[in-house]
């Protein structure tokens, strides 16, 4: 008996990474990658005509048992009862010859929702419906599951990570698990896979390696050095796409404002590691570098990285032009926003 396939799967959640990497699986078991290529298709909802889901879905697969249709944002234009209740029906009606990934990069359900069992409605469909849908959520990994979640990762390569080790990239990749995986393979690379990677090691690749390029991006753009921003960026962006480097600068602004806000209110620059509950190796350099920036200037270069997040997800700008004009446009501090919609 052959064995019976969802027709959609749903996935939702911040995870980024483990939806990729999920997706990447399905695609792969088309087989042939030119043949898998081709019988891929990929759609937006931000832009794509929900009415017209039945015949995105509905091609026959060429020389494979089934074709995939991926569309990311399926609810951004489904507005009305109306609109949501076609477009369940028309969910009900993908053939067994496709397979439709919907992937919201969001909860749809809160949790005080769930509580109430208040469920999201597209969610509560899929769950309605196990033989035709699947539900995949995928939430970001904070805390202990993060912790585990990198041991896994590095087992899933043959390595292992010791828990202080494994809590120390946590903190230093501050939840990113695409950048956790491309640091968690330099690791491996770095012991040989002939012993547990430990928390000096990480000390010793990932914090001076990514931080310090890290450092030397921001402290050029705080000098308004458009020349040194622009060559540690390209840097960066030589051993990194644009996933891990967007996270590695959003997160060190987000620490500046942090620091920055704990110094105006008089905590000592001593204090300032147990404070905000961050190593110590890095509140030193936070400190010096929160002080060459006012808070107006840090804000206004976590707003602009809101920006580039929000041009790249709605494909309305590439990951690694984004962020060039993101450096251009701070260090030339312009007052006008980074993108004209």
């Amino acid at each position: 008996m052959s064995e019976t396939l969802p027709s959609v799967y749903l996935f939702d959640g911040e995870d980024e990474f483990t939806i990729a990497q999920t997706v990447k699986e399905l695609i792969e078991r088309l087989g042939d990658p030119a043949l898998a290529e081709m019988n891929t298709t990929r759609l937006d909802g931000n832009t794509f005509d929900p009415d017209q889901l039945l015949s995105a879905a509905g091609a026959m697969p060429f020389l494979a048992r089934r074709r995939l249709v991926i569309l990311t944002h399926p609810t951004a234009r489904l507005n009305s009862p109306t609109a949501r209740k076609k477009f369940l029906e028309q969910l009900s009606r993908i053939p067994p010859t496709t397979a439709l990934i919907l992937i919201e990069p969001k909860t749809l359900t809160a949790d005080r929702d769930r509580r109430k069992n208040q469920v999201h409605w597209l969610e509560k469909w899929v769950i309605e419906n196990p033989g035709r849908a699947q539900w995949i959520h995928a939430p970001q990994p904070k805390g202990d599951q993060l912790t585990q979640r990198i041991q896994k990762m590095a087992a899933s390569y043959g390595g292992q990570m010791k828990p202080e080790a494994a809590r120390a990239l946590a903190f230093l990749v501050d939840g990113d698990l695409r950048l956790a995986d491309q640091e968690i393979q330099k690791l491996l690379a770095f012991v040989n896979r002939q012993r547990p990677v430990s928390e000096e090691d990480v000390m010793a690749i990932t914090a001076d390696s990514n931080q310090g390029d890290i450092f030397e991006l921001v402290d050029a753009l705080a000098m308004r050095d458009a020349r040194n921003s622009m060559r540690m960026l390209h840097r960066l962006l030589e051993y990194n796409d644009y996933f891990a480097i967007f996270g590695m600068i959003t997160r060190q602004f987000r620490l500046l404002i942090q620091v920055r806000e704990a110094l105006d209110r008089g905590v000592s620059e001593g204090s300032i590691a147990s404070y905000l509950k961050i190593h110590s190796f890095l509140s030193a350099k936070l400190v010096q570098q929160a002080r060459r920036l006012t808070m107006s200037e840090l804000e206004n270069a976590y707003h602009r990285l809101l920006e580039v997040d929000k041009a790249v997800k709605t494909s309305q700008a590439d990951g690694e032009l984004a962020l060039e004009i993101f450096v251009t446009t701070f260090t030339a501090a312009p007052t006008e926003p980074l993108f004209n919609y």
